[in-house]
């Protein structure tokens, strides 16, 4: 693999490319965490990317320096998102105002969304799916 395709690959798996998977209310707080996390490392990757239990779920891949396990980017990386998984849980999705966790839908249809008093009252949607994988969706880019 050259060098090209390895950068090209490694900002595939970066904040803005997942983006796009998520209602529009969280677009600023993963802007932050983007920023959050290049300021640690501009070639960070995200591992795992998705949603449970309508909050945001992410990990990001372990870095190496020289061979050695760099645990302080490891702290660092997971304090920040895991930060922002707890804040997504009180954001609206939809709108980005303050919300909470409520239950969605109807019946065996049912799931759970983070969502403002003025949101949770606008129509039901299809819930999204529960987890993405990059390494099992990296042919096709999120959001197509």
């Amino acid at each position: 693999m050259t060098g090209d395709a390895r950068l090209t690959e490694a900002r595939d798996r970066r904040i803005p490319t997942w983006a796009p998977t998520v209602e529009p209310g969280w677009t600023a707080l993963l802007d932050r965490l983007h920023g959050d996390l290049l300021a640690l490392d501009p070639d960070y990757r995200i591992e795992r990317f998705g949603m449970n239990l309508r909050g945001l779920r992410l990990t990001v891949a372990d870095r190496f320096e020289e061979g050695e396990f760099d645990g302080e980017f490891d702290d660092r990386a997971t304090a920040l998102t895991h930060s922002a998984e707890t804040a997504s849980e009180r954001i609206c999705e939809t709108c980005g105002n303050p919300g909470r966790i409520r239950l969605r839908g109807n019946g065996p249809r049912t799931w759970m969304q983070s969502s403002c008093d003025t949101c949770r009252t606008l129509p039901v949607r299809q819930a999204a799916p529960a987890d993405t994988s990059p390494a099992s969706s990296m042919t096709s880019s999120p959001g197509s």
